[in-house]
């Protein structure tokens, strides 16, 4: 190691150069997120070589989110790099409810929106503690212990205002869905949820501890938060709006009655030409 810039106080750059041995770090923890999404892909409801066009928007996102990091990382915007983590991690979360689709379809709302939030929360909380983000945790438990529980709060949340965004919409869609609406207004019905998850937490918040609820703050955040999750969740709109199989992934999300089938057409019957009259 050799400096190229004057140290200052610390040392004379042309001093002697000093080897640093840099060991590998161990990529096993990385591997686990997508590991689960393998394990996803095994089950009986996903034998399907359709299903695996669900890697199409997660490594999407994942590419995406890598070439984020390395602006952020250059700009040292630690707060944009965790931003962009936290929406990486996301995408394993989304993956894991829209491969539990048919599961989740089959039970009610009662227990379908927390198994799905408890789903999602899991596997995005997973994703965002092995990735480089991990660092920043380790470094905020320092000064709050309780660090870990206010993430699992905050994912079981994020799950909860997909899940219910997402019903909310197929209810309103449910006399016409189309591929507009939909997309019109889910992101309507995240804002509606990330406002209203922020509006209990603010009140939680005060009650609590005594704290002004920072109204700025309450506006703003929401808004943010339903831009992150809409653009986290478009790439697996339009997997579902482009492929059968998550077509009906994405109806069973929205609780949305099955396409009937279209009624068969009887083909006429040919009527047989009179036979000429014999002389």
């Amino acid at each position: 190691m050799a400096a190229y810039a004057d140290l200052g106080g610390l040392g004379t750059k042309q001093g002697p150069s000093v080897a640093l041995f840099w060991p590998m770090p161990n990529l096993a923890p990385l591997l686990l997120p997508w590991l689960v999404v393998l394990a996803l892909l095994a089950l009986p409801s996903n034998r399907d070589p359709r299903a695996w066009w669900i890697w199409a928007p997660l490594i999407g996102l994942v590419l995406v989110g890598a070439g984020l990091e390395t602006v952020a990382d250059a700009a040292n915007n630690e707060a944009l790099s965790a931003l962009v983590q936290a929406a990486c991690a996301t995408a394993f979360g989304l993956t894991t409810v829209w491969l539990l689709g048919a599961a989740l379809a089959r039970r009610g709302l009662a227990l379908g929106i927390p198994l799905a939030a408890l789903a999602f929360a899991a596997v995005s909380l997973l994703a965002f503690l092995v990735s480089p983000a991990s660092e920043l945790v380790a470094d905020l438990r320092q000064w709050e212990p309780a660090i870990l529980l206010y993430l699992g709060l905050f994912w079981i949340s994020g799950g909860v205002v997909f899940a219910g965004a997402l019903i909310l919409t197929g209810r309103l869609c449910r006399s016409r869905p189309g591929r507009a609406r939909i997309s019109l207004w889910l992101p309507l019905w995240l804002w509606a949820m990330w406002l209203a998850a922020a509006g209990l937490v603010s009140g939680v918040t005060k009650l609590v501890s005594g704290d002004s609820i920072e109204w700025n703050a309450l506006l703003v955040a929401p808004i943010i938060l339903a831009l992150v999750s809409f653009v986290t969740m478009l790439p697996f709109l339009i997997l579902s709006f482009t492929n059968a199989f998550y077509r009906e992934r994405l109806q069973q999300l929205l609780r949305l009655p099955p396409t009937a089938p279209a009624p068969l057409v009887p083909m006429p019957v040919p009527t047989p030409a009179p036979e000429a009259a014999k002389p």
